[in-house]
């Protein structure tokens, strides 16, 4: 089972990182990923190390979060079978974000919203609303 879908897969790609507590993203080039630690190369401050436990969510290109998961995940309720549900995500402090399920992993869920693709680590997370059809849709 895949623990991070944040992964050394997005080496050398560009993401957003939204920090906890952060007004600015850091934005930047992912340059290593290790189990707790993102390694990102950012044009104004040079190259940076986030703390997994730090981030609120991961923007990054939606070709970037391709395919979906089909790995086993055990002890959960959100599984990959569930991708493609409408959600809403509650982080801790209120943040909202809508879109998609995309992925699920042991430690993060990705979301597509619109032409971008987030990926967020489930320590952020304070629920998960399942939006339901309305009637007539």
């Amino acid at each position: 089972m895949r623990d991070n879908i944040l992964d050394r897969r997005f080496e050398g790609k560009a993401v957003r990182i939204y920090i906890s507590g952060m007004e600015e993203p850091l934005e930047g080039v992912v340059d290593e990923v290790s189990k707790y630690e993102i390694g990102i190369r950012t044009p104004k401050e040079g190259p940076i190390v986030v703390f997994r436990h730090a981030i609120a969510y991961v923007e990054v290109s939606q070709t970037d979060l391709h395919g979906f998961s089909s790995e086993e995940l055990e002890d959960v309720i959100i599984t990959p079978e569930m991708s493609g549900s409408d959600v809403v995500i509650v982080l801790r402090g209120n943040v909202k974000l809508s879109g998609k399920l995309a992925k699920v992993s042991k430690y993060e869920i990705g979301l597509r919203v619109g032409d971008k693709a987030l990926i967020v680590p489930k320590a952020s997370i304070s629920h998960i609303i399942f939006q339901q059809p309305r009637s007539g849709e």
